[in-house]
């Protein structure tokens, strides 16, 4: 792993465990084992630091999105997107959607535009998948697909912060009832296979 490969690693987890704000590139350093100097060097600003921790995050999530896409059962996709936030609780992360929206005014207008990108991507993506789901019989919920996957990307992130209060088993007791509510039993998707 490189310099800057480690600084973006190291950044984004204080950013996820700390906040952005919280920590300095005295800090990396320190954690690090460089000087300062190494890290202005890679990362001239802290802004240009959390722009490129937003554009990393996007492309995982682009390389989730593609991984996910061949698996032909939707509630097993929805599941692969809810372990993502599962991954964050076992290790007392918050999501960087919620990271980078408490933070998200001390941003510049670039990184604030990339982290808009980021919540957008994952809100199309989530109902695009809520409508495939609903149509085939596999997803039933009111409401428009976009306006529930807002409400599920809100609550999975709220969920982390939750689970850091009261504890991880509260992330999964929020987890579990979101896609169960969601996800019709396959008895009965089954069933209504036989009788159309």
């Amino acid at each position: 792993m490189t310099t800057r490969d480690e600084i973006l690693r190291l950044g984004e987890e204080l950013m996820r465990t700390q906040g952005f704000n919280a920590f300095s590139y005295y800090h990396l350093a320190d954690a690090l084992k460089l000087r300062p100097a190494a890290v202005h060097y890679h990362f001239p600003t802290k802004d240009a630091l959390a722009l490129s921790i937003i554009s990393r995050s996007r492309e995982t999530f682009h390389a989730f999105a593609e991984h996910a896409a061949r698996e032909p059962d939707l509630q097993k996709r929805l599941h692969q997107f809810v372990r993502i936030f599962s991954e964050n609780a076992a290790t007392d992360k918050i999501c960087l959607m919620g990271a980078a929206g408490a933070d998200f005014y001390t941003f510049g207008d670039e990184t604030r535009a990339e982290v808009q990108l980021l919540v957008r991507e994952i809100i199309v993506w989530l109902a695009a998948l809520l409508r495939e789901g609903k149509a085939s019989g596999v997803f039933t919920f009111d409401g428009t697909p976009r306006t529930r996957a807002m409400l599920i990307a809100t609550n999975m992130a709220a969920s982390l912060h939750i689970a850091r209060i009261l504890g991880k088993q509260e992330f999964q007791r929020i987890a579990d009832q979101l896609v169960k509510d969601l996800c019709i039993p396959q008895k009965s998707t089954s069933r209504r296979k036989e009788k159309s």
